[in-house]
């Protein structure tokens, strides 16, 4: 029987795994062992030389990937640099494509000129001198041309392996490709002294005879012409700045007639304002429309018609070109320069605000336009009319701050020299003034002395004066109790004049002729539909007349075309306290303070609807905002009465 030690699995049983290998074997312990410590030293060996091989193939794979990374780094560099030379190539034929300059060549000299130093270089330099010269003296709207000189100076880059420098590589593109235009010349010895040509590409020379002395004139003269030859309008504007008007006629005249067509709106745009004559209404519109129609994104062509069309009096015109331009100043400024483009875009803004009764809006614009760089005038446009839009916004008080000092004859002197560019609803601050206090005696003062300056007695100021001056005169004659005089003055102006119209109605409204005063702003209604003044007008006869709800519904259409326009809101104000409902007057007042916060009969109504409404200590508020305001006579003496009477 067995031992129990014996037995597979019993407590003592030899489980040593290597039991039985050293017991075939007949290996000793310590020789196991040994040869395990050999066996894992072997392994390790394995697991340095795995870890080792790992490491290598680590660092190669980084190597080969930076080897990757720089290749394509290298293949892109290489890329770029050729996309750099291929849009440099395609910008330089571009440019050359579409060059357009003038460039001037050097001068032939005789040689004894040349050794004194004048040599054609510096001939073809004083050229250029005296055409930059004129450009920088020509303050037109239109992009100038550029002058470059074909002399000296050049960019010696070599174009490898041709011995071209890129400046002649891309003269040589210019020429084949562009549209330059070469000026050339001569100096040259005659039996009377000396002569000067000049030629623009393939024209005719133009030849100026003088002595050596006169070398300087000659070249001025050349210069005269070839700025006439290559930028026509541009030397017509020039000619104006200077006061050579009979040339600069002559200039845009031919323009106009035989230009090439891109010249011709232009020309039409500038020659209507040297209109003269029995005709120059009618010679003056026509030629502004006909710049419209030649080029309809012509923003010079569309605000000098908006100009036209005031001067003629015909505001619905004046609101549709004003238009016309905001939209092409939206779509871009074509070839008018940027600081036109910038003025431009703020008077047509102005002009719209003006006919819509925005006076609030038109002040605001003129204010900024005060503080931009000046174009033409601009900064003394803004200013006079910024005083205008105070005084037609009831606040006469601002537009004296606005002239300071200034007299309106001194004024009418100062904007018949130089009224400003595009002053398109040309007015009289002062005369405004005086009649928004309702002081007509000293409107009708004013307007006689402006009308008295030289510059109102020159023929070619006979347009602007029927139809911006004389109407204004003619209702101070009639306001200040001289009918007789007021009758003779507006017979001088015409049918088709907006504000004409308006003020036969306004002088048979006086008289209580309701009848006359209905066909005249019936005639204005029909004249300028979209323009809220005559609607208004209309309005405050019916007012005085009685008929509340015919003044309402003038009113109401008014608001309606120009919201934001404070006189209809505020009589339809007036209207509401007369039908007794000063409950719904409250609201116009206060809408009407919106766009006219310093107009004191507003003020003063705004009270009485607030007393009548049972509210005495608004009315008291608005009764001491009245008083400290600007109040026609007839006004304060009301303030007074109510004050008196309610306390």
């Amino acid at each position: 029987m067995a031992d129990e030690s014996d037995k597979p699995g019993a407590r003592g049983s030899q489980s040593d795994p290597l039991a039985i290998p050293m017991a075939v074997t007949g290996a000793s312990r310590e020789e196991a062992d040994a040869f395990l410590r050999r066996q894992r030293r072997l392994v390790d060996l394995q697991i340095d030389d795995l870890e080792r091989e790992d490491e290598i193939r680590h660092w190669s794979l980084r190597v080969r990937h930076v080897s990757d990374v720089m290749r394509v780094t290298f293949e892109l560099t290489v890329a770029l640099i050729g996309l750099t030379v291929i849009v440099l190539i395609a910008s330089a034929v571009w440019m050359a494509a579409h060059d357009n300059g003038l460039v001037i060549e050097a001068f032939n000299v005789p040689p004894d000129m040349a050794a004194k130093g004048l040599t054609g270089d510096v001939v073809a330099s004083q050229l250029l001198d005296g055409l930059t010269l004129m450009q920088s003296q020509t303050d037109s709207s239109r992009a100038p041309g550029t002058y470059s000189g074909n002399f000296g100076n050049d960019i010696k880059i070599e174009i490898p392996n041709t011995g071209i420098s890129i400046s002649e590589a891309y003269r040589y593109l210019a020429g084949w490709l562009g549209h330059q235009t070469h000026i050339s010349g001569e100096v040259y010895r005659t039996q009377s002294g000396m002569a000067l040509t000049v030629r623009t590409s393939n024209n005719v020379g133009s030849r100026f005879d003088g002595n050596e002395a006169d070398l300087d004139k000659l070249v001025t003269r050349a210069a005269e012409r070839i700025y006439n030859q290559t930028q026509p309008f541009r030397f017509a504007v020039y000619l104006l700045n200077h006061g050579r008007v009979a040339e600069g006629n002559e200039v845009l005249k031919n323009l106009a007639l035989n230009g090439p067509p891109s010249e011709k709106p232009w020309a039409y745009a500038l020659w209507m304002y040297l209109a003269t004559g029995p005709d120059a209404e009618k010679d003056m519109l026509d030629r502004a429309h006909e710049a419209t129609g030649l080029d309809p994104q012509n923003m010079l062509a569309q605000m000098n018609a908006a100009t036209a069309d005031a001067t003629a009096g015909h505001d619905e015109g004046v609101l549709r070109e004003a238009l016309a331009s905001r939209r092409v100043h939206e779509g871009g400024r074509g070839e008018v320069t940027e600081k036109a483009a910038l003025i431009m875009g703020q008077q047509a803004d102005s002009t719209i605000a003006e006919e819509d009764g925005d006076y609030q809006a038109a002040a605001k614009i003129y204010a900024t336009m005060e503080t931009e760089p000046d174009f033409n005038g601009s900064r003394w446009t803004s200013h006079y009319m910024l005083a205008v839009d105070d005084a037609k916004m009831h606040d006469p008080e601002a537009s004296l701050r606005d002239l300071d000092t200034y007299t309106d004859q001194e004024l009418f002197h100062l904007s018949s020299e130089g009224s400003g560019y595009n002053q398109i609803n040309f007015d009289f601050p002062q005369f405004q003034r005086f009649a928004a206090l309702d002081e007509w005696q000293a409107a009708r003062k004013d307007m006689e002395g402006a009308l008295a300056t030289k510059e109102a007695r020159d023929p070619a100021e006979l347009v602007t004066l029927r139809s911006q001056a004389w109407p204004w005169l003619a209702l101070a004659d009639a306001k200040s109790g001289d009918p007789k005089s007021a009758r003779a003055t507006i017979a001088k102006t015409r049918l088709d004049c907006y504000l004409c119209l308006r003020v036969r109605g306004d002088m048979d409204a006086l008289v209580r002729n309701w009848n006359g005063a209905e066909y005249w702003y019936a005639s204005a209604v029909k004249l300028a539909p979209s323009i809220p003044f005559a609607y208004t007008a209309r309005g405050a006869m019916l007012l005085w007349k009685g008929d509340f709800e015919g003044a309402i519904a003038n009113f109401n259409f008014a608001n309606h075309e120009s919201p934001h326009f404070a006189d209809p809101i505020e009589m339809w104000g007036e209207a509401l306290i007369a039908k007794n409902r000063s409950d719904l007057a409250l609201a116009k007042f206060a809408e009407a303070e919106k766009y006219a916060p310093n107009w004191g009969r507003l003020h003063l109504k705004w009270g009485e609807a607030l007393l009548w409404s049972g509210n005495k200590a608004g009315a008291a508020n608005q009764f001491a905002t009245a008083a400290a305001l600007d109040l026609a006579p007839s006004e304060k003496s009301e303030l007074s009465r109510v004050r008196g009477t309610h306390g």
